[in-house]
């Protein structure tokens, strides 16, 4: 394989950009965000190796130290649409095979659409007890993906045809996708893989590369609706480009292949349900007393390192064999899929 400089040409032109921007923005960065550029190298890996946009990283670090939820939801639209960006460029390079080219458009206009109504006409100020109902619906969604694996669920299909019923289905999640990108700044990618994994049985990695490059395009459009209605905070957003730049092109990538399909999404269940416990640690919005929030945490932590034995233990042999073709590494199998009869 020939070596690209393509990446190494982008990681130099924006740090020469950042040093030449670094007057501005001296004196917030050295003495409040010194930190945003080792989050966002984070981030960055995370959203580009899982179908989980690097708010799910972002969202619960900022409101934790105390960033407004509203602008952390901007902030993650922002960010995102560089970090996520390069993480396109860098998977086109790497293997183009793994796109869903012909879903993109429709996806990409009903995400926008949503976006529009989130953003334009319905913004919320704050959006705890809607990262509560995402962050609930993906923990569920998680142990979905558990009890598949522990029924060694296959996923054949590496094509999806555009049909009306499959367009409609696909249009309807993206607009409740667009619609939670506007008011957390994440949750259309995810959506995304659970349709195409769980109901269409496509090919995880497939379906997780796809993630992120429709992803990257609602965090463009978004942040550019921000822009024009609202705000983009910028000295957060200047932060931690270092950090994403660097794991966006080239830590992504190199640790996606190394650690395999399994490990992935292991990895992706874990950021969910641990993203799930943050804000159900830290949210007020549902009355609740502090003991039974611990009870209900604690017991989801056990229930949790009990399945993950039982996967580890009983079915890693056969989640290769079942799994054999969601390698990140390797072509994916294309087989077109049958002609449907009128």
């Amino acid at each position: 394989m020939k070596t690209n400089k393509g990446p190494v040409i982008i990681l130099v032109s924006a740090l020469i950009l950042w040093l030449s921007f670094l007057p501005y923005f001296y004196e917030v960065f050295f003495s409040k965000l010194f930190y945003m550029p080792f989050v966002g190298t984070v981030a960055a890996i995370v959203a580009n190796i899982t179908p989980a946009a690097a708010g799910i990283i972002y969202f619960p670090i900022l409101t934790h130290l105390s960033v407004a939820p509203v602008t952390v939801a901007q902030f993650n639209l922002a960010i995102q649409a560089y970090g996520m960006g390069l993480g396109t460029f860098r998977w086109f390079l790497f293997n183009r095979n793994l796109f869903l080219f012909n879903l993109l458009p429709i996806c990409m206009l009903g995400g926008f659409l949503g976006e529009i109504v989130s953003i334009v006409v319905f913004p919320i100020k704050n959006p705890e007890l809607l990262t509560l109902i995402f962050n609930f619906i993906a923990f569920a969604f998680t142990q979905i993906i558990f009890f598949s694996i522990l029924r060694n669920a296959k996923y054949p299909n590496a094509r999806l045809n555009l049909t009306l019923s499959t367009g409609t289905v696909l249009f309807g999640f993206a607009f409740i996708g667009g619609l939670m990108c506007g008011w957390i700044g994440f949750g259309i990618d995810t959506l995304f893989y659970f349709i195409m994994t769980l109901v269409f049985k496509i090919n995880p990695a497939v379906s997780i590369v796809t993630s992120i490059a429709l992803m990257a395009a609602m965090s463009i459009s978004g942040t550019v609706l921000n822009a024009v209605f609202h705000d983009v905070p910028l000295a957060l957003w200047y932060s931690a480009i270092p950090g994403v730049t660097i794991g966006g092109l080239f830590l992504a990538t190199y640790i996606a292949v190394k650690m395999g399909a399994k490990n992935i999404l292991l990895l992706f269940t874990f950021f969910l349900s641990t993203d799930f416990f943050v804000t159900l640690w830290t949210q007020q919005t549902l009355p609740m007393s502090e003991t039974l929030r611990k009870i209900i945490i604690y017991l989801l932590v056990f229930y949790l390192l009990a399945i993950h034995i039982k996967i580890f233990r009983s079915q890693s042999k056969r989640m290769e064999v079942s799994m054999g073709n969601f390698d990140l590494a390797e072509e994916p199998k294309i087989e077109p899929a049958p002609a449907k009869t009128k």
